[in-house]
């Protein structure tokens, strides 16, 4: 008896569309990738400096690989877009965080806003997309889900080493005044 495949080939995403998915995560790996490296010098912590820098490497091996994976899908490899304009202007509000005291802003924005916004996205899209055309794209999106998981769990970790004290919880950042309810407890 001949085997028959039951799937079907029309999925959430077309291929058009999941190149235009890939060239925005690519975007937002690139950016982070390029931002957390010029950040390292300026950042006076030597556990966040390390940190980074693990994880700079392997937010560039995410964007390699998602640049490797867009000729696959018949589109020209290496590029990358936002996307939409808010999203390129919100990584640039974080890119601009450029003071030797900005630290804590800098991890806010990058571990809890952008890398949970990228997890939401990459799980959403493992999920949706088409097993018969797109185990590739979901065997990296899936490694990458798992990376940035880690790498969030990293950030947060140092992030609540900074905020040891009520002082520096409750304290404002560059004059805006933010809630030290919403910075992540450490785990006792």
């Amino acid at each position: 008896m001949a085997f028959y495949d039951r799937r079907t080939l029309d999925g959430v995403y077309s291929v058009r569309q999941s190149v235009n998915h890939i060239m925005n995560y690519r975007f937002a790996e690139e950016r982070m990738m390029r931002m957390m490296a010029g950040w390292i010098a300026l950042t006076p912590e030597i556990p966040v400096k390390l940190e980074m820098a693990k994880q700079v490497y392997e937010d560039a091996l995410h964007a390699d690989a998602l640049g490797k994976r867009l000729p696959e899908l018949r589109a020209q490899a290496q590029v990358s877009k936002p996307a939409n304009e808010n999203f390129a202007s919100f990584v640039q509000e974080i890119e601009d965080k450029e003071e030797w005291e900005d630290t804590i802003e800098r991890l806010v924005g990058i571990y809890r806003v952008l890398k949970p916004h990228l997890i939401a996205h990459y799980s959403a899209h493992v999920t949706a997309a088409n097993p018969v055309y797109e185990p590739p794209t979901i065997r990296i999106l899936a490694r990458m889900l798992e990376e940035e998981k880690a790498h969030v769990e990293k950030g947060l970790v140092l992030l609540g080493d900074l905020l040891d004290s009520p002082e520096k919880a409750g304290a404002p950042l560059n004059g805006r005044g933010i809630s030290k309810n919403c910075w992540p407890r450490r785990a006792e």
